[in-house]
């Protein structure tokens, strides 16, 4: 589990660099209006560096205390944020 918490991490930290971007773009959503549904998908574009990094310091933390399973979870709860980002932009017929 060690490996595998290690690759993870440095997986999403690879992911912070074009989510800095969505982040910086995302105001560009409302170009086609507002509605809930561009809300969600302004707030998750948003949401993902931070969580991150949030979720790095705490990995590493955990992983720093030899707590390799927690570690490994922790890293991929912005998988969570990424797959909710998906849908909303599969589903979504505003921004056709």
């Amino acid at each position: 589990m060690k490996t595998c918490s290690l690759i993870a991490n440095i997986v999403m930290l690879l992911i912070l660099i074009p989510a800095a971007f969505g982040a910086i773009m995302s105001p560009f959503v409302f170009d086609s209006g507002a509605s809930r549904r561009t809300w969600l998908i302004f707030g998750t574009l948003v949401a993902l560096p931070v969580l991150i990094i949030l979720s790095q310091i705490i990995s590493w933390i955990a992983y720093v205390r030899h707590n390799y399973d927690f570690a490994f979870k922790v890293s991929l709860v912005p998988v969570l944020d990424i797959l909710v980002i998906i849908v909303l932009f599969t589903i979504s017929s505003d921004l056709k």
